[in-house]
């Protein structure tokens, strides 16, 4: 959690650093975020599919990739427009600009550290979600409700608001100078939000937190595999889903945790020396390596998804495949209605109305022998039908859980691989279920 550093902070190097934020933030850090927030709007979409928003675990990822996209879309204007429009005016010491003076007067430090300070603790609380799973299978159930899972993410919202009030009443901008100054209370309070319960609050806590859970989770991974491995038991499908689940949440937490370091130590430096820090050529490099690897962070779940949760991988790809799927569907289905009319052109009237008749009142069609009664949406269905051969086939049904019923002949043959029924005069009535 760091404020929006000033381009004209006092550094002999006031050039490379300019030029490293515009690389660092501007380009790569513009790139990271466009991939991160369309990573997290797919990975939502997926999250909230019928089979898998059941789980607790699931819906913190969603609210977690929620919170991702959020700060993804303040660092874009904060960070990479701010050095991608201003650079050159930086390097020329000309006034702020519009847009400058624009993100100056927003809020955007209290609604970027509020954004952050929620993705830490609901990584905190996907991992405490695992640790219940793993070391108390049997009561999870009951302790891990959709209920409870809610009513942990609101609380963690709520918090992150509250932590950060005092950081809406910290600065104020001074339109003389087109800059943010400490107001009076920001001045008494600064020491305390960012040494005293800060570093603790967002750091300490949280990684000590993360490291020891993950390291019980691996801990209890490993033992149950060699329980499992002496006793010769196999696992069953479920068991291994569930294996992979928390694999993938041990390697989140890990790359959170290791994107996380560079920004603890640069707090703890600026805690112990807060001028010397500001004035540094090392410190304001590493500063900016820090909050792209966040960005870096909050962008690549998706990715480690993808990776290592099978059932994320067999979801997406049933997505995207039902997505072609659809479009492929509405293409045929113009071209089909293409040639239908064309058809429809060719064939005589009366020949149709002699291989199909679709009676109004009884809601049936009687082919031939058979009679086949369905209700509005098959006959529309039927209506729409294209048939090849009208003189040798039968109608075509394309949905039978449409069909009411089907009054068959005696004298007709069901061949039950290829779900075709043979009529006595030769002809057969096809029934494809989808």
């Amino acid at each position: 959690m760091s404020n929006n550093s000033s381009p004209a902070d006092p550094d002999n190097g006031l050039d490379y650093i300019l030029l490293f934020r515009l690389i660092v933030w501007g380009y790569a850090g513009m790139v990271l975020s466009l991939f991160g927030i369309v990573g997290n709007i797919i990975t939502i979409l997926v999250l909230i599919s019928p089979s898998m928003r059941t789980t607790s675990t699931n819906i913190y990822l969603t609210a977690l990739s929620c919170s991702n996209i959020l700060f993804l879309l303040i660092f874009i204007p904060s960070y990479s427009m701010r050095y991608l429009i201003g650079y050159r005016l930086y390097i020329t010491n000309q006034p702020p600009f519009a847009f400058e003076i624009l993100l100056t007067r927003l809020p955007t430090t209290p609604i970027y550290n509020t954004i952050l300070l929620s993705i830490i603790y609901l990584t905190i609380a996907v991992s405490m979600d695992r640790l219940i799973l793993v070391k108390f299978p049997l009561k999870a159930k009951q302790i891990l409700t959709p209920r409870t899972t809610l009513t942990t993410i609101l609380f963690i919202y709520i918090f992150s608001i509250v932590y950060c009030i005092p950081y809406w009443f910290e600065q104020h901008y001074i339109p003389e100078l087109k800059q943010c100054r400490l107001t009076s209370i920001g001045i008494k309070i600064h020491k305390y939000t960012r040494i005293y319960i800060y570093i603790p609050v967002v750091y300490l806590i949280p990684f000590i937190t993360l490291t020891c859970i993950n390291i019980t989770i691996i801990l209890s991974l490993v033992a149950r595999k060699r329980r499992k491995k002496s006793l010769g038991a196999k696992t069953n499908k479920k068991k291994q889903g569930d294996h992979h689940i928390t694999l993938m949440l041990v390697a989140v937490i890990i790359v959170f945790v290791l994107c996380q370091i560079p920004l603890l130590v640069l707090n703890a430096w600026y805690a112990i020396d807060p001028q010397g820090s500001s004035h540094s050529l090392l410190f304001l490099s590493l500063n900016s390596i820090g909050i792209l690897l966040m960005v870096f962070n909050t962008s690549t779940n998706f990715l480690l998804y993808c990776f290592f949760g099978q059932k994320f991988r067999e979801v997406l790809v049933g997505f995207i495949s039902r997505i072609i799927f659809n479009r492929t569907r509405q293409s045929n289905s113009q071209i089909g209605i293409r040639k239908l009319s064309e058809k429809e052109q060719q064939v005589p009237a009366a020949l149709l109305s002699q291989q199909q008749r679709i009676s109004t009142g009884n809601s049936s069609i009687i082919t031939d022998d058979v009679q086949i009664k369905i209700n509005n949406s098959t006959r529309e269905i039927l209506n729409k039908t294209s048939i090849e051969n009208p003189e040798e086939s039968c109608s075509l049904i394309t949905n039978s859980e449409q069909i009411l019923t089907i009054n068959e002949d005696p004298s007709m043959k069901v061949d039950q691989k290829v779900n075709l029924y043979t009529c006595a005069n030769g002809k057969r009535l096809l029934v494809l279920k989808i």
